[in-house]
């Protein structure tokens, strides 16, 4: 089994230009998608040549909100609006300011065990699957898991 048989090929990308608050909606609007069901989500990171440039989850977004806020006293971190003032120091954040940058990625033809290592020793959620450095899929690890186990329902 290889990657190309168990990645899924809907790829939902995003360039590295586009605004914070576009990628968070492309997000809520991927959630609860069936093809993401049992996956992290996250979002694929495309420069202008269609070629991986990045990954961007939700972690890296809280990261950078908290990020954000720098040296703030106990009793700011209260106020009612506080995620607001976060979100406003992000508002003309590109995708490209906070996404984690060159990710591992895999061509199709990389075998299901070296793929399990991968997951295993970086504790990742996804890997990108290119061809030509173009991204033509991407596997997740709950869905992998799946695959690798379809013998105990025989």
């Amino acid at each position: 089994m290889k990657a190309k048989d168990i990645m899924i090929s809907d790829v939902t990308t995003i360039s590295r230009k586009a605004s914070l608050k576009d990628a968070v909606l492309l997000l809520q609007k991927n959630y609860g998608d069936k093809n993401f069901l049992n996956a992290a989500p996250g979002l694929v990171v495309i420069n202008d040549w269609g070629e991986l440039a990045g990954v961007l989850m939700p972690l890296t977004i809280m990261a950078a909100l908290v990020e954000s806020a720098g040296d703030v006293t106990p009793e700011e971190k209260m106020q009612e609006n506080f995620y607001e003032i976060l979100c406003n120091n992000l508002k003309d954040k590109l995708v490209e300011d906070i996404m984690d940058r060159e990710p591992l990625s895999v061509t199709e033809d990389a075998k299901v065990i070296d793929l399990v290592d991968l997951f295993v020793t970086h504790r990742f959620h996804r890997i990108p699957v290119v061809r030509n450095k173009k991204v033509v899929g991407v596997i997740y690890r709950t869905p992998l898991l799946f695959a690798m186990t379809r013998c105990l329902f025989k």
